[in-house]
């Protein structure tokens, strides 16, 4: 019998929860274009999920840039066919500056890439979805969108819109059969959480998680993964904590 192979995009699919979400996808049997600014990262998480059997491929992308991104949507569609779900984790974090010492080149640039960036991908994604009556749209925010964060009133900011903007996009297109939604992941162990802790002393020290540990990127990939899944068919516009309790701690 032969396999049904949905296509997903994953921004940000070189390392950390993209790359997490870009290899449980493949294992689901899902067809993956890996989108990344990194080059190298992005084509060895290909060839570590081509390795595994799975199919996959590579763009170079940047999202502060509309060309690159709708590039992107129309490489995948020429590739595989369709474009059934996106899992956007592409993202830069805080500066780690507080608000007086914050300059406006240093807010722009966190907004073009984690707000700005994620208009430009949920666009373009559900503008080729809306012709097929169906897809899912995940967008990768952080437990930021709710909680208040030393030294990273840009990053909060940038967060709390994803969270807004996946809001007002879920409305949009709930009568297209396409659902849009957000995660908030807390502490992870990737390589950005590693930047921001560096960007960022004292920031681990005011954050309260009662499951008193981080997440692993496969644990909100997890989530994630389920969220493009048919078995959440009936979740839209929501923004879903997955932060080991941090948001209620």
């Amino acid at each position: 019998m032969a396999t049904s192979y949905k296509t997903a995009i994953v921004t940000g699919g070189g390392s950390g929860i993209g790359a997490a979400t870009a290899m449980l996808l493949a294992q689901e049997n899902w067809r993956v274009m890996v989108a990344d600014i990194d080059e190298a990262g992005g084509q060895n998480i290909v060839d570590t999920i081509r390795n595994m059997g799975g199919i996959a491929d590579f763009m170079a992308t940047n999202v502060m840039h509309e060309d690159s991104v709708s590039a992107l949507v129309e490489a995948t569609l020429e590739k595989f066919g369709r474009l059934d779900a996106a899992v956007n984790s592409a993202g830069v974090g805080q500066r780690g500056q507080s608000i007086w010492e914050l300059d406006a080149d240093a807010w722009d640039h966190c907004q073009e890439i984690n707000l700005r960036g994620m208009f430009l991908c949920i666009k373009h994604q559900s503008a080729a979805m809306v012709g097929q009556g169906d897809g899912a749209i995940v967008a990768i925010s952080s437990a930021a969108a709710t909680k208040g964060l030393i030294n990273s009133s840009d990053y909060c900011a940038a967060k709390a819109g994803v969270t807004g903007l996946v809001r007002g996009a879920a409305v949009d297109c709930a009568p297209h059969n396409i659902r849009v939604n957000a995660l908030l992941p807390g502490g992870t162990n990737t390589p950005l959480a590693e930047r921001s802790s560096a960007s960022t002393p004292g920031l681990a020290g005011t954050l309260r998680v009662p499951m008193n540990r981080m997440a692993t990127p496969h644990e909100i990939a997890a989530t994630a993964t389920w969220l493009v899944s048919d078995a959440a068919s009936y979740i839209t516009g929501a923004s879903i904590a997955v932060d080991g309790g941090m948001a209620i701690a």
